[in-house]
């Protein structure tokens, strides 16, 4: 299936903002909505930016006194980065909607577009050890990802809403098994479980 790659509207714990865990999953469809749907899958233009660069908010920057450091400071992902992104929340939700009966296709007229907002890793990107020969694998931070979701009528109408994230603390488990992306990973699997749960329970409501 096609991604869309679009813009809508060291081993010491490195410093970084802080995050809320979890706001849980909040959902707003209409029951009329039915599949099949169009899957889209596209990054904000924030995360878009920082695929080369550091976030334009210093608010988003961690309080590292190393201005042009990418990987304490959010940013430098890398394309590769983000291509993987997409690629991991597209394989959770085609197995999920499959899992649960929903159709996906290329020709349905109800558009369902999800937004990666903004993703963390847990260990720098190849990018980020390449901006940065201070770092290795060894470094590790705070990661997860916030996600969103539309649904769009054949009208251009959003008929639905939906959104989730999470964004670990250090309790949440040994560092040593932290992959890259484990926490981002980890967030678009439970989207992903929870968002085909809803819409399979609307389908099956409506028939």
């Amino acid at each position: 299936m096609r991604k869309f790659l679009t813009f809508i509207s060291a081993t010491a714990i490195l410093a970084t903002p802080a995050f809320a865990q979890a706001r849980g999953f909040d959902a707003d469809f209409s029951k009329a909505v039915t599949g099949p749907f169009k899957l889209e899958i596209v990054v904000s233009e924030d995360l878009a930016h920082r695929a080369n660069n550091l976030p334009k908010k210093l608010s988003d920057r961690g309080s590292t006194t190393r201005l042009n450091a990418a990987f304490s400071n959010n940013g430098k992902y890398g394309d590769r980065a983000i291509e993987y992104l997409l690629e991991d929340l597209e394989e959770e939700l085609v197995s999920d909607f499959s899992k649960r009966g929903l159709t996906l296709s290329e020709n349905a007229s109800t558009l369902l577009r999800v937004t990666i907002n903004e993703a963390k890793p847990n260990r720098p990107t190849f990018n980020q050890l390449k901006e940065d020969s201070s770092l290795s694998f060894q470094s590790f931070g705070i990661g997860g990802a916030d996600i969103s979701a539309e649904l769009v009528s054949a009208g251009g109408t959003v008929v639905g809403t939906a959104d989730y994230d999470y964004f670990s603390s250090f309790n949440d488990r040994a560092i040593q098994s932290l992959g890259t992306w484990t926490d981002a990973n980890r967030a678009f699997s439970r989207f992903s479980k929870k968002l085909s749960k809803k819409l399979a329970a609307m389908e099956t409501s409506s028939s």
